[in-house]
């Protein structure tokens, strides 16, 4: 049996758990009894964990006296908004004496990948999951059917547990919209966390011994013929995608690349929003927006001084011991920084942003403007050139611009490297190449010398004592020197830049 499951699933602590089974908002919407299940499963997969590194689980679970065969894939999730996932499930059932997945109860395809992922490796057991649920169905005021589990246990792989408490939110009929609203609604009765992962990733990811690591985003590819809301659509949810595949780096292995990726990705949205703020857009769009810069002002103390750590205070020889006290100083803002900053990603804010951005692009809650362009390209052109008039009216004085104005033209160049990344794809990649490279060139140039202002408010801010304010100074001078460098350098980029005819403009004969 074929079927698909769009479910949207939610961790927290065990006490948690129970605050969410008695629920008001659950009491008032749910149909029947609570029903409770003992889910014992064992996920099978080759060696090398080809399955699941393909986005494939395959597990068998007893059912009274037989076993009953899934493999679930995950599918494109465009239908359920990128914060719930929408999976496909193939379901099969096999005798109690059986021991191990019979493939040929696959379709054809399906049966066929899985042994050219196999590569005649052995398919065995793996992944062992023990938990018991407690399973209740709720109705939504608008006819939508949502399956409650609430899920205790554990997961055992490479001789290693991971303990298990969640919540899925399964759609049995209606919106996925009304996932989103049902997990609004106990964001606000509990502390709760989007769960990225299936049991089957959380499980493998034991046998794997590998940290999660940190995720640049990916090329945003839009059809030439997209509309203008196809657009709106691909672009923000590829700055959602992005964020969320940092999150565990960050949040859970406190990887600064993780950390920075986030707010990559928090910028990128926001400029999304503003870039189409003119022609699409609504209400939730600035609120959004709003909360996306809330987010990344929240991570950009710890993010300053993982930057001041790595790139100012460590290439400069400095004697250990009168620098001690600063590096000291500096390490425990950074750890005070840090938490902080964890503290905001394990917040019900933080969840709630997630799930409204989520609850935004699964309803498509936006209206185009009676003049807007119709298709994409048509309104990109547009767009670029006016991000491009905003950089070179200030990049025209660039010879005489002192701090404030560089940190401004810095802006303003990352905001057309953003919106060139956005549209890129709807033009022609070795004319959108030299235009990348040098705007690439330049943010480097103009990210160096802001790191090097933030360093003088950071030690400020922190040098205290006639000992440190002298390493303070040392540090300064050290960096100063190659920044006079690199502001000349950054000059001649622009002239060569400026010199570029936009690529995206239509060619005169």
């Amino acid at each position: 049996m074929s079927d698909r499951e769009i479910e949207l699933k939610l961790i927290c602590e065990p006490a948690e758990l129970e605050r969410v089974r008695r629920a008001p908002v659950l009491l008032r919407l749910k149909q029947g009894r609570a029903s409770g299940k003992h889910l014992h499963s064992i996920y099978f997969d080759t060696d090398d964990l080809a399955l699941g590194q393909n986005g494939m689980a395959l597990r068998l679970r007893r059912k009274g006296k037989n076993f009953v065969q899934t493999l679930k894939t995950e599918a494109d999730k465009t239908g359920a908004g990128s914060v719930a996932r929408d999976i496909g499930e193939y379901e099969a059932q096999l005798p109690g004496d059986a021991s191990a997945p019979d493939l040929n109860k696959l379709p054809e395809e399906l049966r066929g990948r899985i042994r050219k992922l196999a590569n005649g490796h052995a398919i065995a057991p793996r992944l062992v999951s023990d938990i018991r649920r407690t399973v209740q169905n709720i109705a939504t005021p608008e006819g939508d059917l949502i399956e409650l589990a609430l899920d205790r246990g554990a997961l055992q792989a490479g001789g290693q547990d991971a303990p298990v408490s969640e919540i899925e939110l399964e759609l049995k009929q209606g919106s996925p919209a009304s996932l989103y609203r049902v997990a609004l609604d106990l964001n606000e009765i509990a502390e709760l966390r989007i769960g990225h992962k299936s049991k089957s990733e959380r499980g493998f990811a034991l046998l794997h011994g590998q940290a999660p690591g940190a995720v640049k985003a990916e090329a945003v590819l839009i059809d030439g013929h997209a509309t203008l809301a196809d657009a709106y659509e691909i672009v923000l949810r590829h700055c959602l995608v992005h964020l969320m595949a940092n999150e565990e780096a960050a949040a859970e292995r406190r990887s600064p690349e993780g950390l920075h990726q986030m707010r990559v990705a928090l910028r990128r949205a926001r400029s999304a929003f503003e870039i189409f703020k003119p022609v699409i857009g609504g209400d939730l769009a600035g609120h959004l927006a709003a909360e996306a810069k809330w987010l990344a002002n929240e991570l950009g103390a710890a993010r300053d001084l993982d930057v001041f750590t790595s790139d100012i205070l460590e290439p400069v020889d400095l004697d250990p011991e009168r620098a001690a006290g600063l590096q000291k100083r500096v390490a425990d803002a950074r750890d005070e920084a840090w938490a902080r900053a964890l503290d905001v990603l394990h917040s019900r804010r933080y969840t709630r942003f997630l799930l409204e951005y989520g609850l935004f692009l699964t309803e498509k809650n936006w209206h185009v403007k009676r003049k807007a362009p119709a298709f994409a390209r048509d309104f990109a052109g547009a767009a670029l050139d006016k991000r491009l008039a905003k950089a070179a009216k200030l990049g025209r004085e660039i010879d005489g611009l002192e701090g404030d104005e560089r940190h401004e033209l810095r802006k303003r160049l990352k905001k057309l490297r953003y919106a060139l990344h956005f549209f890129s794809s709807l033009y022609d990649p070795e004319e959108v190449k030299p235009y990348l490279k040098y705007l690439s060139q330049m943010q480097d140039v103009f990210g160096g010398l802001n790191d090097l202002a933030t360093a003088h408010d950071i030690l400020a801010r922190l040098s205290d004592g006639k000992e440190m304010r002298e390493t303070a100074s040392r540090i300064l001078a050290w960096h100063e020197k190659r920044a006079e460098k690199d502001w000349k350098g950054a000059i001649r980029l622009w002239k060569r830049f400026a010199g570029t005819a936009p690529f995206w403009r239509e060619k005169t004969a």
